[in-house]
């Protein structure tokens, strides 16, 4: 039975996979901006000495920015995105998205006079945050209330008025909107863990915008979701038995669900690209967005595998003629 529902699964990436994602092929997809300042790039740590009015951008590894601020008198206080918190010697760990997992450690190793020495440590999977809600200001909930204010599409009513209004954002606009409030419309319906998994999930792929459509960009996605091919993991799964071989065939599906919503995501990306090209009409590409965010959701209520296949043949249909339209703009 296993077997069957992972041969299911795998025919469900076969169906997926034809989509005319080679259409257009020309130019990278939008969604990925190139980070300037500090980061950590392929590093897991940065020392930095901050001065009294220490001002940087900061990029995590999944090219998420922030804006980085640290101000050294006696003690040293970070303002990090819509976070605020003093710093403690050692240790200062910080959950960046709710899912009760530190995220990053500003680590304060020494104070001198007015300059800080700092070592800002990438975290993964610590789930006891030791001290964390300690260290956040009693402002930031304000803070955040007050940042969410300042949203100029994220906190519109309806799906479709938020794409429109996204869309008619400038790139530098963009950034700052992600920046406050960074909520794709597949993580809004859900709430704590779920949310913030959800959310984690699409930070974990902005970097493959970078790679052309195609081959690369699709590994990069696996990676992000540590998916080798579906052949592998069936491998390895088979090989257990019990409790065992049940886990790593629900977590194998969820990866396999995963890797179907980012070709959705992709396919919005480069819906965006072609605007940006003036290939298509605003209106267009929000339309075929807002389809697939409500396929997406679809996909996500879904109980049988032949409705889930339903979904990305819908998908696939959308994408068609949303590249009619394009092609019919061109002739036009």
């Amino acid at each position: 039975m296993k077997k069957e529902i992972i041969g299911k699964m795998a025919f469900g990436m076969v169906v997926l996979l034809v989509l005319p994602v080679y259409v257009f092929a020309a130019g990278g997809g939008g969604g990925g901006s190139s980070s300037s300042g500090l980061g950590f790039g392929s590093r897991d740590s940065v020392n930095i000495l901050a001065n009294q009015d220490y001002s940087q951008k900061f990029s995590l590894k999944n090219g998420t920015r922030y804006n980085l601020k640290i101000n050294v008198e006696g003690n040293a206080t970070v303002a990090f995105g819509s976070l605020s918190f003093q710093l403690e010697e050692g240790d200062n760990f910080i959950d960046l998205n709710g899912n009760n997992l530190a995220d990053i450690n500003f680590n304060l190793i020494n104070i001198k006079g007015k300059v800080a020495n700092i070592r800002i440590v990438n975290e993964k999977d610590v789930k006891d945050m030791p001290g964390a809600g300690k260290k956040i200001s009693e402002n930031t909930a304000e803070e955040e209330k007050q940042d969410e204010a300042k949203l100029k599409c994220g906190n519109l009513g309806t799906l479709k008025e938020r794409i429109s209004c996204r869309l008619d954002l400038e790139e530098e606009d963009q950034e700052e909107e992600l920046e406050l409030y960074y909520l794709p419309e597949e993580c809004r319906v859900l709430s704590g863990s779920e949310r913030g998994i959800c959310v984690a999930r699409y930070k974990s792929v902005q970097t493959c915008w970078k790679f052309p459509i195609g081959d690369e960009r699709v590994s990069c996605a696996k990676r992000s979701m540590n998916l080798a091919t579906i052949q592998e993991e069936k491998e390895v799964c088979n090989k257990l038995t019990g409790e065992n071989k049940s886990v790593c065939v629900r977590e194998l599906k969820n990866k396999v669900y995963s890797l179907v919503k980012w070709h959705f995501y992709d396919l919005e990306e480069r819906a965006e690209d072609f605007m940006a090209r003036g290939l298509v009409d605003k209106a267009v590409v929000a339309d075929f967005i807002e389809k697939t965010e409500q396929n997406k959701a679809k996909f996500n209520e879904a109980k049988a595998i032949d409705d889930r296949k339903n979904i990305i043949l819908a998908v696939r249909e959308d994408w068609k003629d949303f590249t009619d339209a394009t092609k019919e703009n061109l002739r036009g």
